[in-house]
């Protein structure tokens, strides 16, 4: 069931940056590749500082914090870009018809890729996001596990890897929020009467 609302995010993504151009959709793809490594990588970190100050918002807190931190730091990382590249760089015909739409293919991966790990993280019922931990997404491409996978890599030994700081060490991830998806969906109290 998620599988096609990510096809759609892949689709619309990839469509809005070929239209960019090559030079727009390459830096498009590192603005949003660096924007949601650092965002999965500090965001149960900003978690650890809210929740003692907002205990009720708890299975809350984990998905947003990760949306607001992805779409903060993506704004800053394009203004950046943009006051940076001033003057786009113009390719050859051939090289502009081939690269735009394979940049903008890796970019929109990338996008989904981010958007299915964060799934995980949201306060829905278990089966909506995957009926077991085990189950594979996105036609069974799993883009939830390569990111998560992409992220610890890199904070375990690549290039945002800090000392005593890596992502999901255990890689429980995917279990850890199955188990609290599942927790919360046993609460009585947010039950609706039938």
């Amino acid at each position: 069931m998620i599988s096609f609302p990510l096809l759609g995010i892949f689709v619309a993504v990839t469509f809005a940056l070929w239209k960019e151009g090559l030079w727009g959709a390459a830096i498009m793809l590192l603005n949003t590749l660096l924007a949601a490594t650092l965002a999965t990588a500090w965001y149960e970190w900003v978690v650890a500082l809210l929740k003692p100050r907002l205990p009720s918002y708890d299975y809350l807190l984990d998905f947003a914090v990760l949306w607001g931190l992805f779409s903060l730091l993506l704004l800053v990382f394009r203004e950046i870009a943009d006051r940076m590249t001033r003057t786009k760089v113009r390719f050859r015909r051939p090289v502009e018809m081939f690269g735009a739409p394979v940049v903008a293919a890796i970019a929109a991966w990338v996008t989904v890729c981010f958007t299915a790990a964060s799934l995980h993280t949201a306060a829905v019922p278990r089966d909506l996001v995957q009926p077991t931990p085990e189950t594979t997404m996105f036609f069974g491409l799993e883009p939830d596990r390569r990111w998560l996978e992409w992220v610890r890599g890199s904070t375990l030994r690549g290039p945002f890897a800090v000392a005593g700081r890596a992502f999901d060490p255990d890689a429980d991830f995917i279990l850890r929020y199955a188990t609290r998806r599942h927790k919360l969906e046993a609460q009585r109290e947010l039950r609706v009467p039938k």
